[in-house]
Formats: structure tokens, C-alpha cells, sequence
């Protein structure tokens, strides 16, 4: 799968994205993902979201 992030409302395949969602393309289609690339369209999907590590905070004395 290709993994896109919708950089305007469109409609793929008939469903509609809106911006920020993510769009998945089958494999084969890299030409078509990086037409909607090119027209500002889409951009790469980021990574897995990286979790935040929480630090543990000493009271003041």
C-alpha cells in the first residue's frame, strides 16, 4: 500500500478525503500517488506517530 496524506478535500476512487486524512493506494499506482503528489494534492504519510515520553517532574522543596 502507498500512503498518502490529503493536502486538500478530494475524492479517490469515489471516497472523499479532507485534509489530513490519510489515503492508502494499492501497490502499482506510485505513478498515481506521485501525480497527486505534484499537483499539491498529497504528500507523504508520516511514519507512525512517535509517542511522547512523559518525564516525571520532582516537587520543588
Amino acid at each position: 500500500m502507498i500512503s498518502l496524506r490529503a493536502l486538500v478535500t478530494l475524492e479517490v476512487d469515489g471516497v472523499v478525503y479532507v485534509t489530513g486524512e490519510v489515503l492508502e493506494l494499492p501497490e502499482g499506482q506510485e505513478a498515481r500517488a506521485a501525480q497527486l503528489q505534484s499537483y499539491g494534492y498529497a504528500d507523504e504519510a508520516p511514519a507512525e506517530p512517535v509517542k511522547k515520553t512523559r518525564r516525571k517532574t520532582t516537587p520543588a522543596s
